[in-house]
């Protein structure tokens, strides 16, 4: 519309003041508490870890491979599995599955802070 423009700045200008003045310690906070949290020692205490939350064998198998190989260790932190799993979903051509996967991935993040 002619004033979308307009409507639009006026709309989005609260949030991003907010966002601009928001403090980054909350996110940074849990993101070293799921460094700090080691979840799995053994490749047995992996695949429960993973298995436990929904993650079929396949996709815990290929969750496991995939910080092995960008990582050049096996998982053990909450933050390791995330990685993990987002990296995975990068790999997923549709959208829906993407999202699906970072959303399970956020909701480890958040329990570990």
């Amino acid at each position: 519309s002619k004033y979308a423009a307009s409507r639009f700045a006026h709309e989005a200008a609260p949030a991003l003041t907010r966002f601009a003045n928001s403090s980054p310690m909350p996110f940074v906070n849990g993101i070293k508490a799921a460094r700090e949290k080691i979840v799995a020692r053994t490749d047995e205490d992996r695949s429960d870890f993973l298995r436990n939350r929904g993650f079929s064998k396949a996709e815990t198998a290929r969750i496991i491979d995939t910080v092995l190989a960008e990582e050049g260790r096996k998982p053990e932190s909450i933050f390791d599995f995330v990685q993990g799993i987002t990296a995975l979903a990068r790999d997923k051509p549709h959208q829906d599955a993407r999202l699906d996967l970072e959303g399970r991935a956020k909701k480890l993040l958040d329990r570990a802070a």
